[in-house]
């Protein structure tokens, strides 16, 4: 599957090879992030995990999140009803 919408300010297109989607738009903090942790633990090194979530603490909590374990983060798109996060697994 591919993903990815490139960043709002920078109207250029980025793809990703997207090897699972996590759909968290009904979960609030702290659950996207464990959703994440446990999804991503299963798949190889430089497996890409697309997240979408409703969130808005979770920008923050990936960022976070992304420095405690090391995982990439490759894009957060911001919508008015969503957040949508591409997270490259580093290890």
């Amino acid at each position: 599957m591919y993903g990815g919408l490139g960043n709002s300010e920078n109207k250029s297109s980025v793809t990703y090879r997207v090897d699972r989607v996590i759909d968290a738009s009904n979960l609030m903090c702290p659950g996207p992030i464990l959703m994440l942790s446990t999804s991503i633990s299963d798949l190889p090194q430089g497996s890409v995990v697309m997240v979408i979530t409703r969130d808005p603490a979770f920008e923050e909590d990936l960022k976070s999140w992304s420095t405690y374990t090391g995982h990439e983060i490759l894009d957060i798109v911001k919508g008015s009803d969503r957040v949508i996060a591409y997270i490259r697994k580093a290890r």
